[in-house]
């Protein structure tokens, strides 16, 4: 193994997953932004268990946010009152994630994520959608795109995985191995979670994070982390989808050979002074990203 896949993989132990055409004009940064829609939460079914589902605002197509790895809805707090005085936004909390159940079939997989996204998606009765993924949720929105090319009408991967082909598979085999045992508990993932926030996070990120990490599910930390592990072939795979796609990343993103930025190509916009929860860190800078996409979405139309 090279020296860049040794040094890869090893930071990669540390985190807690891997760490730029809508219907209405921009709007103006979160600042100045009107009183958002009224949100209703309501639980819905998912392929093994109930989810529960945030939603609010109204137009086609609606956005789909999908939070990260050990997350859950509350991390788009401020995309969801953001964008709800233009459009209709869906977040939800992703199975073994948040108030949703855990896994009834105990299967944590990208495949079993992207499942229950088909099941929000016909639940609440939404057509054609953009999905907007944090972190792992790259991994699913790749996923979702390649086994639903027409339900999407755009990709927007926020500091999202792209796949792993740049590491070898090896380099994985004593992170598996350490998150399988009995010892890797609450505080372990607490720590994996400290060395992706690093300095830049700010307190009340650092504090969101880790208050929702401890309410997830424990299996579903190692499973989903291993599902994530085994991506490879995600550029040939997406050739399937042929919608607009971006990348919002953090700058000087150490894990920039597994960023969906550049492992798929991707139109790239750089956000400053964040943490990997660039959306929590700057929201009005995420905002911004996000308007320049759904604006050059409208004016595909």
């Amino acid at each position: 193994m090279n020296l860049r896949a040794r040094s890869v993989a090893a930071a990669i132990l540390f985190t807690a997953c891997a760490h730029h055409h809508p219907t209405s004009p921009p709007v103006a940064s979160s600042a100045a932004t009107p009183a958002p829609a009224k949100e209703r939460t309501i639980f819905v079914d998912g392929t093994a268990g109930r989810l529960r589902v945030s939603d609010g605002g109204v137009g086609e197509p609606a956005v789909v946010l999908l939070h990260g790895l050990a997350a859950d809805l509350e991390v788009w707090r401020g995309q969801l009152d953001h964008l709800r005085a233009s459009r209709r936004v869906v977040a939800y909390d992703q199975r073994g994630h948040g108030r949703s159940e855990k896994a009834r079939d105990g299967v944590y997989t990208v495949e079993a994520l992207a499942a229950d996204l088909e099941a929000v998606r016909r639940a609440m009765g939404l057509g054609r959608v953009i999905l907007i993924g944090h972190s792992m949720s790259g991994a699913v929105l790749t996923t979702y795109a390649v086994a639903h090319p027409d339900t999407v009408a755009g990709l927007v991967y926020l500091d999202a995985i792209g796949d792993f082909h740049a590491v070898p598979p090896e380099a994985f085999q004593p992170i598996i191995e350490q998150e399988a045992l009995p010892s890797f508990d609450a505080s372990a993932r607490r720590t994996a979670l400290e060395g992706m926030l690093g300095p830049k996070a700010r307190p009340a990120t650092r504090e969101a994070v880790l208050a929702s990490a401890d309410r997830m599910d424990p299996p579903a930390f190692a499973a989903l982390r291993r599902s994530m592990f085994a991506l490879r072939d995600a550029r040939a795979r997406i050739a399937a989808y042929r919608g607009p796609s971006v990348a919002i990343e953090a700058a000087d993103n150490p894990y920039a050979e597994s960023m969906a930025g550049q492992v798929l190509d991707l139109p790239l916009t750089r956000v400053s002074g964040v943490s990997h929860w660039l959306q929590l860190d700057d929201p009005d800078a995420v905002n911004r990203a996000l308007d320049a996409f759904l604006a050059r979405l409208s004016v595909a139309r």
